[in-house]
């Protein structure tokens, strides 16, 4: 006997990973909170400071668009901050996350670091020429290798790349909490799916469709 099945079977739970409206805004507890005074003059810590709060990132059950709206927030936080160094950047943005986010955080933040230790070892080689058989020389170049390779890995976010390290780790972060083929999935659902609310304006929903 042949079975009618419904055309929605299987799609009961399907979920936008970015509906063009957003979803409602989830309440928030004071304690999930995390505050910072932000200066409103970066070129003078005396200058009047504004109260910046926002919920940390746990990772396990937060949306896409709250995952994105935490990095734009951790930035916001660190740029108002005035921190100007990888290894201040990097304190302070453990702050703001917990959980899984917090362990995703650190894991990267071994892969990145252990390749500039090797990559700072690798820079300790024998010059070209007969300098290389120099006593002098090597013995200098064996104290280099030695200090490199006894740094911890978190020293090397006081060198010049410290931040762009900070910078791309909160990248991995959010590229590991949000679901697969992200981009390919919204912009599919841009273009077939979305259409505008009844009670959304015309500029809303173009304002909608723009990359953020």
């Amino acid at each position: 006997m042949k079975v009618s099945v419904p055309k929605d079977f299987g799609n009961t739970s399907k979920k936008h990973i970015l509906p063009l409206v957003p979803e409602p805004i989830k309440s928030i507890k004071k304690e999930e909170l995390t505050a910072v005074s932000l200066y409103s003059d970066l070129t003078d810590h005396n200058s009047m400071q504004v109260k910046f709060s926002f919920k940390g990132l746990i990772g396990d059950n937060e949306t896409p668009r709250e995952i994105l709206a935490w990095r734009r927030n951790v930035e916001r936080a660190l740029i108002g901050l005035d921190l100007h160094t990888g290894t201040n950047q990097y304190n302070m943005a453990k702050q703001f996350m917990r959980g899984s986010t917090l362990s995703c955080f650190e894991s990267a933040a071994v892969v990145l670091l252990t390749k500039h230790k090797v990559d700072a070892i690798k820079q300790c080689h024998p010059p070209a020429g007969d300098a290389a058989h120099d006593a002098g020389v090597l013995e200098t170049l064996r104290a280099a290798v030695t200090t490199a390779s006894n740094r911890k890995l978190v020293d090397h976010l006081h060198k010049a790349y410290g931040m762009d390290v900070v910078t791309n780790l909160l990248k991995d972060v959010v590229r590991d909490l949000l679901p697969n083929k992200t981009l390919q999935r919204v912009k599919r659902y841009l273009r077939r799916e979305a259409r505008k609310p009844l009670d959304m304006s015309v500029k809303q929903h173009i304002h909608a469709h723009l990359p953020h």
